[in-house]
């Protein structure tokens, strides 16, 4: 594990992702270098009268909201001397992880996951599930 992607939502389940991170860093082998992501869904807007203008005030919004909770990721990171990127994305979580991973050459994902168990997790879909199968690299989930 060397550069690695942290899916960061803000979530209690990500804030203990993020924390085992900042834990592995201190006894590593080598520096790490963090890729602190977040992937917002796509606005989904229903009617005749949806303007381009609503769309692009949407998408400012969850932009708006990704830089927030990775800045709050970051500080945690820059507090414990980690290198670290940040990166956002709009549309299907799983594919934009995946599609961070191969842009950004990283070798593993962490991530939180809810622990829906698996009745639950499969009617109601797992982003953790999707990613996992979605991606080439290993996936270390926190629970």
């Amino acid at each position: 594990m060397h550069n690695i992607l942290l899916a960061y939502d803000g979530s209690d389940n990500a804030k203990r992702a993020l924390q085992h991170l900042i834990d592995f860093a201190k006894e590593a082998p080598k520096p790490l270098k963090v890729q602190v992501f977040n992937a917002q869904h796509e606005p989904v807007m229903y009617g005749e009268y949806v303007t381009s203008a609503m769309v692009e005030e949407l998408s400012a919004s969850l932009m708006k909201k990704s830089r927030g909770l990775l800045e709050e990721a970051g500080a945690q990171l820059a507090a414990a001397g980690i290198f670290y990127e940040t990166h956002t994305a709009i549309g299907n979580v799983a594919e934009q992880v995946n599609e961070a991973v191969k842009r950004l050459g990283c070798d593993t994902v962490v991530m939180g996951t809810r622990g829906l168990g698996s009745f639950t997790g499969m009617l109601l879909g797992s982003v953790a599930n999707r990613v996992i199968h979605e991606v080439s690299v290993p996936v270390l989930l926190v629970k």
